[in-house]
């Protein structure tokens, strides 16, 4: 195509002097140019990877990095940019890439296993991530079956859980939850006790939560999986309370707290 339009080039110029007709000066008419602050993330979907340019002039022309942002990785972008009509994203400063290699649409992940809804009562189901209620409410509490994933622009995880209809991520684990409560816990050092268990355990009430239960235990952001296997004076006397076992230096910091404790079935 190049050489054909070189060729082309050549002909047409030496028309014009044949025929004695002078060349005008051509006019370059500056692109349109719109720059706006817009916040999001953009997918890549260019199997080769999305180009990305430099900041454009005032004529809407982009410098060269010589860098791409590999295929199915995710960015945020804070400025777009439309230059004669085509989008463009600016994902760091100064580094812009084309809506051609992109999509604002979280790519789709496949899956096929069951999950558990986490919480009682019902959840809302939608047509799409963030979409409409389709007037469907899926039961807490209960094992549905997930088909695909996506992640929305606020780095939300919705599932499918069949014909088209989608649930918050934030109401579904992988484990089944059957009940969720607060507790008052401490911590302790098995080995200062003299003894070998470990720090996977967690001494409890065995009346409340037999030996083998398991117990996902929140405490100000960090989690501990842990296995009951004892229960020690402290669990013995107070049911609604845990002993936590883990490092000397670990137990010192964790004093005294109230914690949000999940059994897993």
């Amino acid at each position: 195509m190049k050489i054909k339009n070189f060729v082309a080039s050549i002909f047409t110029v030496t028309t014009l002097a044949l025929i004695g007709v002078s060349a005008q000066a051509q006019t370059v008419n500056a692109a349109t140019v719109s720059t706006v602050n817009s916040t999001g993330v953009v997918y890549v979907t260019n199997a080769s990877g999305a180009n990305i340019y430099g900041q454009p002039n005032d004529q809407g022309v982009f410098g060269s990095t010589a860098m791409t942002l590999a295929n199915k990785t995710a960015w945020k972008f804070d400025k777009t940019a439309t230059i004669n009509g085509a989008v463009y994203y600016e994902v760091a400063t100064n580094e812009w890439v084309s809506s051609s290699d992109i999509s604002t649409n979280a790519p789709g992940v496949a899956l096929n296993k069951d999950m558990y809804i986490n919480i009682k009562g019902g959840v809302n189901l939608y047509d799409a991530p963030n979409g409409n209620f389709t007037g469907n409410v899926a039961t807490g509490n209960t094992m549905v079956h997930v088909y695909e994933s996506k992640t929305d622009a606020a780095g939300n995880t919705w599932y499918d859980v069949g014909r088209s209809q989608w649930i918050n991520g934030k109401y579904m684990s992988n484990d089944n939850v059957k009940q969720t409560l607060t507790m008052s816990a401490t911590a302790y050092d098995p080995v200062v006790l003299g003894s070998n268990m470990g720090y996977s355990g967690v001494a409890a009430n065995l009346s409340k939560f037999p030996k083998g239960t398991h117990l996902r235990i929140t405490a100000n952001g960090k989690t501990y999986d842990r296995v009951v296997n004892d229960t020690g004076l402290f669990a013995y006397s107070n049911p609604n309370q845990l002993d936590i076992a883990m490092p000397n230096s670990q137990a010192l910091q964790f004093g005294r707290r109230n914690v949000t404790v999940q059994v897993l079935g």
